[in-house]
């Protein structure tokens, strides 16, 4: 039988608990200023630099391969992006993800546009084995990455990897497989913008680095951004200066905005 999904309003409180939570995790990010270490794409590399630092965050985006592990090793977190996968890139992937393992990192990987790639979607899968913490992509990724045409890609996903899923795009939604959240807060300018999902990806693995519970962690990161990108859009002319204003509404967001606009939606199959 077909299935389909509903999204249902989760309980008022809910939602001020993930405001608090999320909050208190910017906070402690601003306090313990965590350095994640980014592989990522060419177009990504500045505008991810500037969110993590934005929050609080020590960014490293080295890619030599004569280094990463020592780089990884004192890391807190790991963002992994396939975007550009030159060959620098990709000598410095699977290294850098051990490494992380070897320590008890988390690390987050972005399986960019593993739909137009056979090649590109061998290799993701290969990344598949070394347990990613958090996998961050849109639809056309996951469904891409788990192999079939589903709805419920997502959550099929997470339950054969055990890893947390976050699909991004129109609808933004973190699921491990049971449990499935859908935070229906942002902005249409943000497909305007390049590189925020491949920042966001960064900023998942900024939160693990102070919050292991991956699950939390992933939707209180993803509830930073869509909220700030609401603030932003309300102070923006177009897309350059939504991307001015995401980094300045994350450097100030504060637990009563994040209160007074989250919105958390429960998403549950049901028979179609």
């Amino acid at each position: 039988m077909p299935i389909t999904f509903k999204t249902f309003d989760i309980e008022p409180q809910s939602n001020i608990d993930y405001a608090r939570s999320c909050a208190a995790m910017l906070a402690t990010i601003v306090s313990q200023k965590p350095r994640v270490q980014c592989i990522t794409n060419t177009v990504a590399m500045d505008f991810t630099s500037d969110i993590l630092m934005a929050v609080g965050a020590r960014p490293s985006l080295t890619m030599g391969i004569d280094e990463i592990r020592e780089f990884v090793a004192s890391s807190d977190g790991l963002s992994i992006n396939i975007g550009t996968l030159d060959s620098a890139r990709k000598m410095a992937i699977k290294p850098a993800i051990e490494t992380a393992l070897d320590y008890q990192r988390p690390w987050v990987l972005d399986p960019v546009s593993v739909q137009a790639s056979n090649t590109r979607c061998d290799y993701a899968r290969e990344l598949l084995e070394l347990k990613p913490t958090v996998i961050r992509g849109n639809s056309a990724e996951i469904k891409a990455l788990l192999g079939q045409d589903t709805p419920e890609a997502a959550s099929l996903l997470a339950q054969q990897t055990g890893a947390v899923v976050a699909q991004t795009g129109d609808t933004v939604l973190v699921t491990n497989g049971n449990t499935t959240l859908v935070i229906a807060n942002g902005h249409h300018l943000l497909t305007r913008v390049s590189a925020i999902g491949c920042a966001a990806t960064a900023l998942i693995a900024t939160f693990l680095s102070v919050n292991r519970r991956a699950f939390d962690a992933t939707v209180q990161a993803l509830l930073a951004i869509s909220v700030a990108s609401e603030i932003a859009a309300q102070r923006a002319n177009g897309p350059g200066s939504l991307q001015m204003h995401i980094l300045d509404t994350l450097y100030g967001l504060n637990q009563e905005q994040l209160e007074s606009r989250c919105h958390l939606l429960k998403c549950e199959e049901v028979a179609a």
